[in-house]
């Protein structure tokens, strides 16, 4: 882990600093705080701490005094300097004295605290690198780590032939995935904020990291990427587990959906698998949840797959009542069969059968009657006037849906509204 020391004249700022992240969960140990920057060179000299968080203005020795100090002496530690906006200027010019980032203290939050954490931490693995103390450990663990996401993308893809092509990589990865059954859950992580590629990339890792330490204090679990947003984590059940796997895993994904939204103020959309007793089946698993995420909403972010274990029928059944799902929660989109298709990764003339052979009307019939139904509710409610119904319901004019209203109901919207 990496040893913080915290460097603050005010009390209150220290003890809220130490209580603002779950810092062992994020492998940081506090080593130790001090008031003043004299103080903190001595605790620096006496524990080596990798990372400094230090106010500017501290009486006996300020922070960049501190800083400098310390970087004439060692590139390390790395400094994150806590500022005020009147000197957000002067410590932006002062980056050259070891500080890797600045926090304006008004500001300060678990997430931007946790980022310049991270690219301090950076810093200090390249130092050690540069100087040789990365260790051969470290070098390694990373390494199985790599090779171990790269397996885990070949199993959800479905690429090894049988079990016995599992053997050889699990043996030389350290891998111990024995279970009595798997399950694996697709999580797609939503920002509050537009980010760039690189940022969601970053975003991605940092909370892929964290839901992985979180979910194995409870269960075997491991975590691996699957784009820029989405991972997918793969769980280790016993048989007892796996008859009550909705029980068990529910309130498991709502604490770490909370724990990750506290850090990086993200929400997390959970699209829960069935179990399996083997893991080729995994790959089965995966794209049964990927027909199900394009369903999951804020509102209701964790559901369950619930397809029965070789029933065709039911599974088609089901694939279409998420495909009319998806149509109820999209009624303001243009709603064309090639559009809705390529959601779930269909062809038109495939989503065309499965609505006609499996659904209680056709495709264009389901969303004339849904956005019907839902114009009636909005034209009960009374708050809305027509044209504005129109909008909401994706039509391109108030013509066209008091036509379409008119043909299905037998009245104008106008005349329907005084029906009731």
């Amino acid at each position: 882990m990496l040893q913080i020391l915290l460097v603050d004249d005010e009390p209150l700022v220290l003890i809220g600093l130490q209580g603002m992240l779950e810092w062992e969960k994020l492998g940081y140990t506090v080593c130790g705080t001090a008031r003043n920057g004299k103080l903190a060179l001595e605790l620096i000299e006496r524990e080596k701490p990798d990372i400094v968080i230090a106010d500017v203005k501290m009486p006996v020795m300020d922070g960049l005094t501190l800083a400098r100090t310390c970087r004439e002496r060692s590139a390390l530690p790395a400094f994150i300097m806590l500022t005020s906006f009147e000197e957000f200027d002067y410590i932006k010019q002062a980056m050259g004295a070891g500080v890797v980032d600045y926090l304006v203290k008004l500001d300060l939050t678990p997430e931007n605290l946790q980022t310049a954490l991270a690219k301090a931490a950076e810093k200090v693995k390249k130092e050690r690198a540069l100087l040789g103390e990365l260790s051969a450990q470290e070098n390694l663990a990373e390494s199985v780590r790599s090779y171990q996401e790269r397996f885990f993308v070949r199993l959800y893809a479905g690429l090894f032939p049988d079990e016995a092509a599992l053997e050889q990589p699990l043996q030389h990865m350290e891998l111990n995935l024995a279970s009595d059954a798997y399950l694996v859950a697709s999580c797609e992580i939503i920002a509050n904020t537009a980010l760039t590629p690189a940022q969601q990339l970053k975003l991605s890792f940092s909370c892929g990291r964290m839901l992985e330490t979180t979910l194995q204090n409870y269960l075997p679990c491991y975590v691996t990427g699957a784009d820029a947003m989405r991972c997918n984590v793969l769980f280790c059940l016993t048989d007892a587990q796996c008859q009550n796997y909705r029980t068990v895993l529910r309130p498991l994904l709502e604490r770490a959906s909370q724990i990750l939204y506290n850090y990086f103020t993200v929400r997390l959309l959970w699209a829960v698998g069935r179990p399996t007793g083997s893991l080729l089946g995994l790959a089965r698993r995966c794209r049964e949840n990927a027909h199900l995420q394009p369903l999951l909403t804020v509102e209701q972010p964790i559901q369950f797959v619930e397809v029965n274990e070789g029933d065709a029928t039911a599974g088609k059944m089901q694939v279409v009542a998420q495909v009319q799902e998806y149509i109820k929660n999209h009624l303001s989109e243009k709603l064309t069969l090639a559009d809705v298709a390529a959601v779930f990764n269909f062809s038109p003339n495939y989503l065309s059968q499965l609505f006609g052979k499996y659904g209680d009307s056709g495709f264009v019939e389901y969303i004339t009657e849904t956005r019907i139904a839902a114009a009636k509710e909005m034209l009960e409610q009374g708050d809305l006037k027509v044209y504005e119904i129109a909008e909401k319901l994706g039509y391109e004019s108030a013509f066209y849906f008091s036509k379409v209203f008119k043909k299905v109901t037998g009245l104008s919207p106008r005349e329907y509204q005084q029906s009731i």
